[in-house]
């Protein structure tokens, strides 16, 4: 099982990375294979890092600790959908209809049907992950 987290300022906050990095260390217990962080400034400027490995591994690798913003989320991943690669990791950030950044925690069980679908209807779908789907939906 997934471990998704957030946390929203009314502004830009300098320790917004700090302080995800320690929610998304919280859940490196469960034995998680990728990690990642969307920070969201109040700008609406985004910043995406995220990749296969822990917390403890991945934080320092994509100085999560550094980032600064108004919003943020974070997940640790166990793979169901999609292999455990980067662009399978999440949090997903799509661009086709509107702009949207997001992660979940569960199954999507017609993640290949969804898929399809969304790419037959103009979006531009990258990875195999179930999280990807429900971003676009």
């Amino acid at each position: 099982m997934c471990g998704v987290v957030s946390i929203v300022y009314g502004s830009d906050n300098p320790r917004l990375g700090h302080e995800g990095s320690q929610l998304l260390r919280r859940l490196e217990y469960r034995g998680y294979d990728s990690t990642g962080g969307a920070f969201i400034r109040a700008d609406g400027s985004l910043v995406l890092r995220k990749k296969v490995g822990a917390p403890s591994k991945v934080i320092p690798e994509l100085d999560l600790e550094a980032q600064s913003g108004r919003k943020f989320i974070g997940q640790v991943r166990w793979a169901t959908y999609g292999a455990v690669t980067d662009v399978n990791a999440q949090p997903h950030s799509v661009r086709c209809k509107e702009a949207l950044v997001g992660a979940h925690n569960g199954n999507i069980s017609n993640t290949d049907t969804l898929k399809e679908f969304l790419r037959e209807n103009g979006h531009r779908v990258v990875s195999d992950n179930d999280g990807e789907m429900l971003v676009h939906v």
